[in-house]
């Protein structure tokens, strides 16, 4: 029978392999309080619960084709859970890589957009735009209709308004609907109140330089309500097609919120938060769990220890049971006490 130190030593190197098996992206992220990753549904076996398609959108091999080689074809791929930001200096971080088929028109959207609205599709915008509070825009349009920036570019929108477009990124390059494989990051540092998106081939590093940059105070967008997070894409007046082959996402100060498979519908049920976000969001630390199983553990051991050391003691008292054996009597010296009495009178 094994002793109680070397279960409890057991016990302890079980846990400890549990915890450190069981981290994720959120875990190995130090600087992000939340995180997810899409790269190819053959490396993310759960896809289907942790993305949503809308639109056109559908799986095609490995990857993501959002919208049909089709006039007016839209569609989106989101994040199922909605991200709640708290903090005083909220930010995120995005990356992807994605393809445009070639020719003109047409354009992608990186988007946070409230949860209170339903993503039940796209909207068929020839610009790709989307309801969403915070917007990055991929497209490229003709000289005549955009002027001097007409080619590809990228522009950022908060609340519905252009903050400030690229310069034409074929100067450098960068021709977004040429069927090429690129690959974007999109970052918004509370800290410094600046937005940055860069873009390059996919298979370069990612750039020093941002390609579109904008100086503003997010906090109150992204304070406002959760947000969904997602990626859009409409081929306006053009039979494009547009695929998405990895994402990445994660933010500080923030986490899931609404824990609902499909975004709420607000005429039916909407939440909004009455309290302070911490309070709901409180994430516990990975170690304090682990130490507390530890703990638990240790007490656990203890006590069977205890348990074992009273039923030695129990065991070690055995009864001593009374020996029975037959009494002898001597009849023939018994003198009866009135023949004594009789022989003495004589």
């Amino acid at each position: 029978m094994p002793s109680p130190a070397s279960t409890f030593v057991v016990v302890v190197v079980f846990l400890f392999v549990v915890s450190l098996s069981d981290r994720d992206c959120e875990a190995a992220d130090k600087d992000h309080d939340f995180c997810f990753s899409f790269d190819g549904l053959e490396k993310n076996r759960s896809f289907d619960s942790e993305f949503a398609l809308y639109g056109d959108a559908e799986m095609s091999g490995s990857a993501v084709r959002i919208a049909q080689p089709a006039y007016s074809s839209s569609g989106r791929i989101a994040f199922r859970k909605a991200i709640r930001f708290f903090g005083t200096k909220p930010g995120f971080s995005s990356s992807f890589s994605f393809s445009i088929s070639r020719g003109d028109g047409g354009a992608l959207a990186f988007f946070l957009s409230p949860s209170g609205l339903p993503l039940v599709s796209a909207e068929r915008d020839r610009l790709g735009r989307s309801t969403g509070d915070v917007a990055v825009r991929f497209g490229r349009f003709n000289v005549e209709k955009l002027g001097e920036l007409g080619g590809s570019f990228i522009e950022i929108d908060v609340e519905g308004e252009t903050l400030t477009r690229s310069s034409n990124l074929t100067e450098v390059g960068l021709i977004l609907n040429s069927g090429e494989k690129l690959r974007s990051w999109i970052d918004y540092d509370g800290e410094s109140k600046r937005i940055e998106v860069r873009l390059s081939q996919a298979r370069n590093p990612r750039p020093r330089n941002s390609s579109v940059s904008y100086s503003i105070d997010l906090s109150n967008v992204l304070w406002r309500e959760a947000v969904f997070v997602g990626i859009s894409f409409s081929s306006g007046n053009s039979t494009h097609t547009s695929s998405i082959y990895s994402w990445n996402f994660s933010v500080k100060h923030g986490a899931p919120y609404l824990m609902h498979s499909e975004p709420l519908n607000p005429d039916s049920f909407l939440v909004r938060s009455t309290e302070s976000p911490s309070v709901h969001l409180r994430k516990a630390s990975p170690w304090g769990v682990f130490m507390a199983m530890v703990f638990a553990a240790a007490c656990g051991a203890m006590l069977a220890f205890f348990m074992m050391l009273v039923w030695a003691v129990l065991a070690a008292r055995r009864p001593v049971a009374p020996v029975e054996s037959p009494v002898g009597v001597a009849y023939g010296k018994i003198v009866s006490a009135g023949d004594t009495c009789l022989d003495n009178v004589k």
